[in-house]
């Protein structure tokens, strides 16, 4: 069997958790809506559960394509910083309301398989996330944009980095602000170089 099935079925599985939620789809709906038998389905994915694994590590890889493509447009690492911080800024503030959207109608149990598989998927979004940024403090220390640093301020660099970006997302998406969100970023990215330089 062909893996173009198995990518229908994620895309269709996607249009449908984002629209209905993940509690309210079924199998069965799947199925129907993707124009194939459950069998089919069967073969490629055994649950629900597995086909949401297999959309969000779909979208994951969508985020990572979108950063790596928008930083290496630029040349500089302020430059590189903000591309990187404003796909995530985009992406977190698209995807709000589809996880809204997604939590809505799913009993306990479902639920609780949900945040399993989401912090799961976080995790290795966090790796991939580490591999660009250490990709992109690397060349700037080579392009000597940056003094040298070792494993531990990497490592530190890129917590520090990654963490505070989540965290300004969250309040700016979450609970707004008077601020201008680019402008905001900006200075966050700005502050960061400089602290590192």
């Amino acid at each position: 069997m062909s893996s173009g099935k198995r990518d229908i079925i994620i895309q269709t599985a996607q249009q449908l958790f984002h629209q209905s939620g993940m509690g309210a789809v079924t199998m069965e709906e799947i199925a129907r809506v993707a124009g194939m038998g459950k069998s089919t389905m069967y073969y490629y994915f055994k649950s629900k559960e597995e086909i949401f694994n297999a959309a969000l590590e779909v979208e994951i890889n969508d985020i990572v394509l979108m950063t790596i493509k928008a930083i290496s447009s630029k040349d500089t690492l302020p430059e590189q910083l903000l591309a990187f911080a404003m796909v995530k800024y985009e992406m977190s503030r698209k995807r709000k309301a589809l996880y809204k959207v997604t939590e809505t109608g799913m009993d306990s149990e479902t639920l609780s398989k949900y945040i399993d598989i989401k912090k799961a998927n976080h995790h290795q979004y966090l790796i991939k996330e580490k591999t660009v940024m250490q990709q992109l403090l690397s060349g700037a220390i080579h392009r000597r944009e940056l003094r040298a640093l070792n494993k531990t301020e990497m490592d530190q660099a890129i917590l520090i980095f990654l963490s505070s970006l989540r965290g300004i997302n969250r309040e700016i998406i979450l609970h707004g602000t008077d601020l201008e969100p680019a402008d905001t970023i900006a200075a966050f990215c700005e502050l960061f170089y400089k602290g590192l330089r």
